[in-house]
């Protein structure tokens, strides 16, 4: 599947959504507009507006006036920045000794800029977490491989 973006937006913001949407579609079976203005902070019709651009570039599925969900390309994307983020709150957590009251947002900030190879090489130098900090579990990566074969190297 190509996880390419190009929806008009900055990649960032894409992200965000898309990892929003995850979040409270694994609370409640539809991320509804108000759910994600009230978790993303922005206005109502903003949120409308970016549905409607990642519902025509296949990222998620919308229903007006009902909700949206991931289609399986924007499930992978929220996944692997899910997965990037959690890392990278180990790393700052367990590395870098960072204020736990401000690990989430520093990863929220890094999330994005960090490659995929990078979040690897974290992993494995991590000993291959199961869990962030606040004790949410860290998707696997797409390898093939599993964890303690990445890890052991």
């Amino acid at each position: 599947v190509d996880l390419n973006i190009n929806v008009n937006m900055p990649t960032q913001d894409v992200e965000e959504y898309l990892e929003a949407i995850f979040d409270i579609v694994n609370e409640k079976d539809l991320a509804k507009t108000n759910d994600l203005s009230q978790l993303l902070k922005v206005s109502p019709s903003s949120v409308t507006e970016v549905i409607q651009r990642l519902s025509k570039n296949e990222l998620i599925i919308y229903e007006p006036y009902k909700g949206v969900k991931l289609t399986d390309k924007g499930l992978m994307i929220a996944i692997k920045i899910k997965r990037k983020h959690r890392i990278i709150e180990v790393f700052l957590k367990d590395y870098l000794n960072i204020n736990p009251d401000i690990i989430h947002d520093e990863a929220c900030k890094m999330e994005h800029c960090v490659s995929d190879e990078i979040t690897d090489a974290l992993c494995r130098l991590l000993g291959g977490p199961e869990r962030c900090p606040c004790g949410k579990e860290i998707p696997k990566c797409s390898s093939e491989k599993e964890c303690k074969d990445c890890v052991r190297r």
